[in-house]
């Protein structure tokens, strides 16, 4: 009688490992969404993606994110802490500079027990200074990953 109560007491044991397996398993998910930027140039109604060759951005207070690169996109990742953050995004380092203010709302999001929680944003607004940048069109408010095309920015054309 003492070895059936030991088996079903190990059987249980068995089947609770399993049943819990999923939950301790590494997080294989990013838990960011960045702020994807594209960048163009409207000329007569005819819009073009535009490549700079030499552009640095840096988030205000914070480290630089890239360094004088050939690019015509930028990513931007926003303060899971705050509703609101500012980047400096300068373009052929002798021509001018440009701050970007993001404000937005943030949301946070269970992803898994391993992973534990992530925050998705929801652009509000998006303020420019005009140095370079034309204007400013909010393509996808909603930020939750960074394959989406979340800004599209528009410099004066020359």
């Amino acid at each position: 009688m003492k070895t059936i109560y030991q088996l079903i007491i190990a059987g249980l044991v068995l089947i609770g490992m399993a049943a819990c397996e999923n939950e301790t398993k590494v997080c294989d998910q990013t838990l960011r969404a960045d702020v994807h930027v594209e960048f163009r140039r409207d000329s007569l109604n005819f819009v073009w993606d535009t490549t700079f060759r030499a552009v640095t951005t840096l988030a205000l207070d914070k480290d630089t994110l890239l360094n004088n690169v050939r690019t015509n996109n930028v990513y931007f990742n926003l303060d899971p802490v705050n509703d609101t953050c500012r980047f400096m995004l300068r373009i052929d380092s002798l021509v001018g500079k440009d701050t970007l203010t993001f404000r937005y709302t943030r949301t946070p999001m269970f992803i898994s027990p391993g992973c534990g929680f992530g925050t998705t944003f929801m652009l509000d607004t998006v303020i420019a200074t005009r140095h370079l940048i034309d204007s400013v069109i909010i393509t996808q408010k909603s930020v939750v990953n960074s394959n989406d095309t979340h800004l599209q920015l528009f410099f004066y054309t020359e």
